[in-house]
């Protein structure tokens, strides 16, 4: 886990930001495995990867479409 480039990663406030929801849907949507993420090994707060959060807001945003 040493190995992961955490500026290529989000926190949950930002993520829910991006995504357009609130931090605690974000959390959920986690927890569901609608969206990927991993503990920060120093915080062991969730990170998502930035790609996958921007990859679920074009999803998203085509859905509505």
């Amino acid at each position: 886990m040493s190995d992961i480039h955490l500026d290529l990663y989000v926190q949950t406030q930002e993520a829910a930001e991006i995504l357009g929801i609130s931090p605690s849907t974000m959390r959920q949507w986690a927890r569901q495995d609608r969206i990927r993420y991993l503990r920060n090994p120093q915080t062991g707060w969730r990170i998502y990867r930035a790609g996958d959060v921007y990859a679920l807001r074009d999803s998203l945003q085509e859905a509505k479409r």
